[in-house]
């Protein structure tokens, strides 16, 4: 259900028609979300939420059951209900279901990967550690050497992964690792496209060494140029 607006001539009066179980549930996330329920504590008793938020005790134990299912809190037998640390769940979840009820086209992953991307690269290329830059050529010098596709597609997303992880930006690494098996799909579809086109495992390297090295010079502006390079090559071998 949604929100039910009631037009006044001089303003508007915003009136929540949605059950009461939602409306709890939400002031429960808000709490959670702005820190004032931390991860790991221990949320009042059912009896305490439903004088504290005036509403009868089903209506609390369906606000937790909703709030179970998207992964921000666990009952315990015997213990009582405890806020989780499930970033990784929630934000999957919530792109599963963006993912699976609508028609996402080829074009449209592309997007998102660049506009991903871009930002990790550029980000990489200012933020990164030394310790950082020497596991990210390791990764580069492990893809030089693997002998299948297979193999190449694990390392590649080990390349990308640790380009997420060298931005250090918390909410980038987090998504990358929710959307782990996303990524993974895409590099496996465009290696796919890659081959299919009469390229091979080198040429998919050289691609990613241009990009280690201007990481390395730490240089965002070419590390974006090459990053967009490699993306224009993708969108080039989708239109053969």
């Amino acid at each position: 259900m949604s929100r039910r607006i009631i037009s006044h001539p001089k303003n508007s009066i915003s009136i929540d028609s949605r059950p009461q179980y939602l409306r709890v549930a939400d002031k429960i996330k808000q709490k959670i979300f702005s820190g004032s329920i931390k991860i790991g504590d221990k949320l009042p008793t059912e009896r305490e939420l439903a004088q504290r938020y005036n509403v009868g005790r089903p209506s609390i134990r369906e606000a937790i059951r909703s709030l179970e299912n998207l992964g921000l809190v666990e009952t315990l037998q015997g213990s009582g209900t405890y806020v989780r640390n499930n970033t990784e769940k929630i934000i999957l979840n919530s792109f599963d279901i963006i993912y699976n009820t609508n028609d996402i086209s080829n074009e449209e992953v592309v997007q998102f990967r660049e506009m991903f991307e871009y930002a990790a690269v550029k980000l990489a290329a200012t933020n990164a550690t030394d310790a950082e830059i020497r596991k990210l050529e390791k990764i580069l010098e492990k893809m030089k050497i693997v002998n299948t596709s297979k193999e190449l597609e694990r390392v590649d997303l080990l390349f990308h992964e640790q380009i997420a992880n060298m931005t250090h930006n918390t909410l980038i690494l987090e998504i990358f690792k929710a959307m782990r098996s996303f990524f993974d799909n895409c590099i496996k579809s465009t290696n796919d496209l890659i081959y299919s086109k009469g390229e091979n495992n080198e040429d998919i390297i050289s691609y990613h060494i241009p990009i280690t090295d201007a990481i390395k010079d730490r240089d965002p502006s070419v590390a974006l140029v090459f990053m967009e390079r490699h993306f224009k090559k993708i969108r080039e071998l989708m239109q053969k």
